[in-house]
């Protein structure tokens, strides 16, 4: 080999671990790159804490005053059914617009009322417009007008739901669904820190979507097998809560 062959052979080779090296990095790159958007992709899966959150707001003006289970809406007690519509009203994104009567009551329209029940549990569920409540918390309904004034300082000391599960089948969700107490949503533990009160019970909300929204169709107690072998399905709920749960 001439000795102008030998400098161009040492050129190639000179340049070679270099560009090597380069897409060695570079994959090495890749690869993290890959690795961080697997991550955050099944984190943002397992992580649905918003999801969650959107539930408990939709059936926390039903949970909230303790409903018995049913299989059927048309089922539970008319009084109830107008109670959870009218704080799901309350609760919904026209709140800011009612005013405040002299006695500063909130003065809700009973057609928004049936708006909520209808989304609630279903166009099929028709309201019984009328006064309900007792001496402490009065909602008093106005024929003639069409509306319901509510005193603002109304029902205190209510359960708030907690999501603890979510399963899907098609347009079916069932949420194990945790009543935690109003007196102890909060409490202290043993080094002074502030932590989350464990719930009284769990019960099965089963949610159906129809168009834009989700409506209640059942409320059923949590499956015996469940709630006695399948602790750790329940996202670590204590067992003997949720036994105690099936004897409520």
């Amino acid at each position: 080999m001439s000795t102008a062959e030998n400098k161009i052979h040492y050129r190639k080779n000179k340049y070679a671990a270099p560009v090597g090296g380069i897409f060695l990095i570079l994959s090495v790159i890749g690869l993290i790159a890959v690795v961080i958007v697997c991550i955050n992709f099944t984190r943002g899966m397992l992580d649905n804490t918003k999801e969650k959150q959107k539930f408990e707001q939709i059936i926390g003006p039903v949970l909230m005053f303790d409903p018995p289970p049913f299989e059927n809406a048309a089922d539970l007690d008319p009084v109830l059914l107008l109670r959870a519509s009218l704080w799901s009203t309350l609760l919904g994104e026209k709140r800011d617009t009612y005013e405040f009567d002299s006695l500063n009551q909130l003065m809700v329209p009973a057609s928004d009322v049936d708006v909520a029940c209808a989304q609630l549990f279903g166009p099929e569920i028709k309201l019984e417009h009328k006064t309900f409540g007792d001496y402490e918390t009065n909602y008093y309904y106005d024929e003639e007008t069409k509306t319901y004034y509510v005193p603002v300082t109304s029902q205190g000391g209510l359960y708030t739901p907690s999501v603890v599960k979510v399963v899907k089948k098609g347009d079916v969700l069932s949420l194990t669904v945790g009543y935690v107490p109003p007196a102890t949503a909060w409490t202290q533990g043993f080094g002074g820190e502030t932590k989350a009160a464990n719930p009284d019970k769990y019960m099965i909300y089963e949610l159906l979507k129809v168009k834009d929204h989700y409506q209640l169709t059942a409320i059923r107690d949590v499956p015996r097998d469940e709630t006695a072998s399948g602790a750790e399905a329940l996202q670590g709920i204590p067992a003997t809560v949720q036994t105690n749960s099936q004897s409520e």
